[in-house]
């Protein structure tokens, strides 16, 4: 039975244009450890971010994306969102990962509660394809994507929203860019999936 208080910690969460909770502002890269956001570390070599509650770690850079300047969290430290970016020609990938504590969600309930809202930041929205994620298939953790169309100015975007469970901590990728360039675009998506494929957030106090 799905977990009402998740369900409302979700539904409250913006996602691709963040307009909620605490937002910060840091360096692309190596920044001074009293200038971090409240519930961060730099890593060893001065330039990732890490979530203290979950070990969960934001490079600077990664498959061709850069950090953003930007920062969510809530109060708790259950959810963090930190952006990316990727340019491609003229166009830009603008890609949005969280880190959040949900209770008894499968990777496939992230996904259809967040669906809605993702594809209320467009018109004329439509699925284009959705169902599991393979490239955690080998490593046992459920994941679910789906790729949307939709309208945005009246120009034609593609978006795509991927829920990952890896037990006590729950991930989204959520990334927007214009349709003419979609396949290059999966492509350096899928490699920015792939490049965080290897990190396993932990409960607090198993790191």
């Amino acid at each position: 039975m799905k977990n009402i208080t998740a369900l409302k910690v979700i539904l409250k969460l913006s996602l691709i244009f963040p307009t909620s909770f605490l937002v910060f502002q840091f360096p692309a890269m190596a920044a001074e450890a009293q200038s971090l956001p409240d519930g961060y570390d730099l890593d060893e070599y001065g330039s990732a971010l890490v979530h203290r509650e979950s070990g969960f770690a934001f490079p600077a850079e990664m498959s061709g994306f850069k950090r953003t300047n930007s920062h969510e969290k809530d109060f708790s430290g259950d959810y963090v969102q930190i952006g990316y970016d990727r340019k491609i020609g003229d166009d830009i990938i603008a890609v949005r990962i969280a880190v959040v504590h949900l209770a008894d969600l499968t990777a496939k309930d992230h996904y259809e509660i967040m669906k809605p809202i993702a594809m209320s930041y467009f018109s004329s929205t439509s699925v284009v394809s959705e169902g599991d994620y393979p490239i955690f298939k080998k490593s046992g953790i459920p994941a679910y994507q789906g790729i949307f169309s939709g309208l945005q100015e009246n120009k034609p975007w593609h978006f795509s929203l991927t829920t990952i469970d890896y037990g006590y901590w729950d991930a989204r990728l959520v990334a927007a860019y214009p349709e003419k360039i979609d396949a290059k675009a999966q492509k350096a998506i899928h490699d920015l999936v792939a490049a965080f494929q290897w990190q396993r957030p932990s409960p607090p106090g198993e790191k």
